[in-house]
């Protein structure tokens, strides 16, 4: 009868390397799935910051320019134009699955004048489709000012 003496080398098994792969692979399935996660919950925070950071920049340049400036709002779009219809910057488009829910007449569109009033108020619905959340912008008239309020019971 013969034995195989194998002495005392150590090796790694397949079953070792395999065990590995399994563990590195659950690993990296998780830092795939969640970020994507965490950056559609942050798209509307981000589009609501942006369209108040546009509405005070159209206010500023209004008040410093003493002019009429328009913030306008298309279907996923915004943009300030000044009163002579030429596009002040650039146009802002929301991310893909920000909408605008609903808008009253303030913001069709909103119109700022030269002292830096608004020229009608109202508000703006946004919600992201994805995660079911809505931010309601409310415009004031006689300050140009706008605040953000919550609209959904959020989780």
């Amino acid at each position: 009868m013969m034995t195989l003496e194998t002495g005392d080398k150590k090796g790694i098994t397949l079953i070792e390397i395999l065990v590995v792969i399994i563990i590195i692979s659950l690993i990296a399935s998780f830092s795939v799935f969640f970020p994507h996660k965490a950056i559609r919950q942050k798209n509307l925070d981000l589009a609501i910051q942006t369209i108040c950071e546009m509405l005070h920049t159209g206010r500023s340049y209004a008040i410093a320019n003493h002019k009429v400036v328009s913030v306008v709002f298309e279907n996923n779009s915004c943009g300030i134009y000044l009163d002579d219809g030429k596009l002040l910057g650039k146009v802002y488009k929301f991310p893909q699955s920000i909408v605008i829910k609903e808008k009253t007449d303030g913001f069709s569109p909103v119109e700022f004048l030269p002292e830096g009033a608004a020229k009608q108020a109202g508000h703006l619905i946004i919600e992201d489709t994805s995660t079911k959340k809505t931010r309601k912008i409310i415009l004031y008239n006689l300050t140009g000012l706008c605040t953000v309020e919550k609209t959904s019971v959020e989780k």
